[in-house]
């Protein structure tokens, strides 16, 4: 059923589609496999159905489409065998599977040749072609199988594949036509490969066809990007010499436009011209593909005043304008930035004055969508408009479009129209579309100009509509509320990513490591209970050293320091034992413990006996440790023999910890007559950082960063 929508619609699948119809196709087969028989659930008219949707390029990546028709095919053809092997003649099997065999694999080539694949395509063709000529049964359409091959070729930019295949091609009786000459052409043309270009454009096409005008127009923009206007000016004398039908004039139209630098009255005399050279053919007068061409071209030109006149020429000359021409007027406006002009073609639109076909206009009218939504005050009322519009077509809107509606929206606090925007057209993305929707409202939380309510707003949107959301985007929206101060928030987060359905989405160590570590610097109690709760009960997650460590971490900074020292003794009864990180903890929290001395010093005492090393932000926690139980003239004579007990003199840190841990106006100021006399140029360093006032007296204001 979904096959059939797709095809009856007119519609594309999705990256993401493409690969679940994959899964279900091959779980099916692989059932009819085990069985022994064909599903009656897939017909060949069902198969040739997938592989008519497969071949329809999405936007995104298409490896799903590729391996979806590759599946198809092959099942198509191995269905087409067993019968053979069952002994039915030509005829029934052509019956059985509707005939269409040749149609099938001019659809699997496509597919190849269009998704990526054109080396296999070009082995695919030869063994095909060797197969008819061994069964006597070639036919005039397999020469127009190479020209897909070759386009393929030449798309993906394999340029010794191309001539190798060009010449297998040439030598199996395949014309130089016009479609193969484009192809060629346009392949050294893009690369602005001047000889080869003109070699092949000018090399003689079989039976004196034309030149296909998409050639033409390769070569007008290889000649402006290579300065071979010259070489040009020739080619389209001789094509306006040889009296082409209406569809190469307006080449030359366009090629007078871009190439000649004409306005508007020197069109006016190339038409006449044109209805000049007649001679009986009805169809050499401008119509509305004619106004459309040069409307492109003064696009191309970026001179939308050229684009407005060339409009007026078609009104002048009594041509009536077509959805082409509304659709490109209105993309030119928007390029204008001319919203007033937009919205009056719109109008027209939308009064029907045009017929548009195939939904052709959503492209330039989710431009216009994007355009009202990037000024600074966006018209509403004109938005919700043309999405009413587009959703009465049940139109999908374009990722960049949903994104620029959402963000519109949230800077005006709709949160419901958001809701509405994000119901209405993600459920139909791909992940690729959805992983870029999900990206904007992630950016949307991390920009810090936008207020602490309007982001979580945002982030529960985000929660809500996009729960596949990645852990990396999690963390650092969890870390971004940290940043706010919000640890509740960044807590909430952490909570969701706990709760989360799926395993992977799940919070690692490292993960707790880094909530926890955001408590230490923003504390929160009630948010500490609740993650230690959920680490108690998290069954995936072994207790190590750096999870104890952030544990001391957050109950210290919380106004926990007991609690934080358990987890101390829990690390030295732990195999892995204590690291730098914890030591530096554990003497912070022994700062804030009262008597926190006791537990310092045989820490320090064992330190020493072992003959460790001692880090710079070791040694100031230490101290830090001592000077917080109140005993100043210990901590002096710590510092003053830190030469010969850690082999480095004291630093501003060193200094200000100590400071700062001193309870009493008084031993500060003990301390500081004594380190101003003793390190002048370090107190200096100090002062410079300021200070100010707490409930536990002055402090400096030195950034103290741990980490677990």
């Amino acid at each position: 059923m979904f096959i059939r929508h797709k095809k009856r619609h007119h519609r594309v699948m999705n990256p993401t589609q493409a690969m679940l119809a994959l899964r279900l196709l091959r779980h099916l087969l692989a059932e009819d496999a085990e069985t022994g028989s064909p599903s009656e659930d897939l017909s060949f008219d069902d198969l040739r159905d997938a592989l008519v949707i497969a071949v329809k390029p999405p936007k995104g990546r298409a490896e799903h489409h590729l391996e979806l028709a590759r599946l198809v095919y092959g099942e198509i053809n191995r269905r087409i065998q067993s019968m053979r092997d069952l002994g039915l003649d030509e005829d029934m099997i052509r019956e059985a599977s509707g005939g269409k065999d040749r149609g099938d694999f001019k659809l699997f080539l496509t597919a190849l040749t269009q998704y990526g694949a054109s080396l296999e395509a070009s082995e695919t063709l030869a063994q095909y072609v060797r197969k008819l000529q061994e069964d006597n049964k070639m036919y005039k359409g397999v020469k127009s199988l190479w020209t897909l091959v070759l386009r393929g070729l030449a798309q993906e930019g394999r340029e010794e594949e191309l001539l190798r295949e060009y010449r297998t091609a040439e030598e199996a009786g395949v014309e130089y036509m016009p479609p193969v000459h484009e192809i060629m052409t346009t392949f050294y043309a893009t690369r602005d490969r001047v000889e080869e270009t003109k070699q092949w454009f000018e090399k003689p096409i079989y039976g004196n066809w034309m030149r296909s005008p998409e050639s033409y127009m390769e070569v007008v923009r290889f000649a402006l990007r290579t300065g071979e206007q010259q070489w040009l000016q020739s080619v389209f004398e001789e094509l306006i010499n040889s009296n082409p039908p209406k569809e190469w004039w307006d080449v030359v139209f366009q090629w007078a436009v871009l190439v000649l630098d004409k306005g508007v009255e020197d069109i006016k005399q190339l038409i006449t011209t044109m209805e000049q050279h007649a001679d009986g053919q009805n169809d050499l007068k401008p119509d509305a593909t004619t106004i459309n061409v040069l409307i492109k071209a003064a696009i191309e030109k970026k001179n939308p005043y050229l684009a407005e006149r060339f409009l007026s020429l078609g009104a002048e000359l009594g041509i009536r304008p077509s959805s082409t021409t509304y659709i490109l007027q209105l993309d030119y406006r928007l390029d204008a930035k001319d919203l007033s002009g937009a919205q009056v073609i719109y109008d027209k639109l939308m009064r029907g004055e045009v017929n548009v076909r195939n939904d052709e206009d959503l492209p330039v009218l989710n431009k216009y969508l994007r355009t009202l939504c990037s000024g600074p005050e966006p018209d509403m009322e004109q938005i919700l408009d043309v999405t009413a519009d587009l959703e009465h077509r049940h139109a999908t809107l374009e990722p960049e479009t949903v994104v620029a509606l959402c963000m519109a929206f949230l800077r005006r606090d709709n949160q419901y129209d958001v809701i509405d925007t994000l119901s209405l057209h993600t459920v139909s993305y791909s992940l690729e579309e959805r992983a870029q929707v999900r990206k904007a409202f992630v950016d949307y939380c991390l920009d810090k100009k936008i207020s602490t309510a309007r982001v979580w707003d945002c982030y529960s949107l985000l929660r809500q509509f996009f729960p596949e959301t990645e852990p990396s985007y999690r963390i650092r929206l969890m870390d971004a509320f940290f940043e706010r101060r919000r640890p509740d928030m960044a807590c909430y987060i952490f909570g969701h990513m706990r709760a989360h359905g799926n395993p992977e989405q799940r919070p690692t160590a490292d993960v707790y490591v880094r909530c926890l570590e955001g408590l230490g610097r923003h504390p929160d109690a009630d948010s500490l209970r609740m993650v230690h709760n959920m680490l108690k009960m998290d069954t995936t997650v072994q207790m190590n050293t750096r999870l104890y460590n952030a544990l001391m971490l957050a109950y210290a900074a919380c106004e926990d320091p007991g609690t934080a020292i358990e987890f101390w003794r829990d690390i030295t009864n732990s195999a892995e034992g204590p690291s730098y990180n914890s030591l530096a903890i554990v003497f912070w929290a022994c700062e804030l413990q009262p008597y926190g001395d006791r537990t310092a010093r045989p820490i320090w005492q064992k330190m020493q006996r072992m003959d460790l090393e001692v880090p710079p932000n070791v040694f100031w926690s230490y101290c830090g440790a001592i000077a917080g139980s109140g005993y100043v003239d210990e901590v002096i004579r710590l510092i003053r023999g830190m030469d010969a007990s850690v082999g480095y003199p004291p630093g501003m840190m060193t200094l200000g910890v100590t400071y700062n841990a001193l309870p009493g106006p008084t031993r500060k100021k003990h301390f500081e007559e004594w380190a101003r006399s003793e390190y002048p140029e370090i107190w200096a360093q100090l002062e410079n950082k300021g200070r100010r006032e707490t409930i536990m007296g002055t402090k400096f204001n030195i950034v103290r960063t741990m980490e677990a």
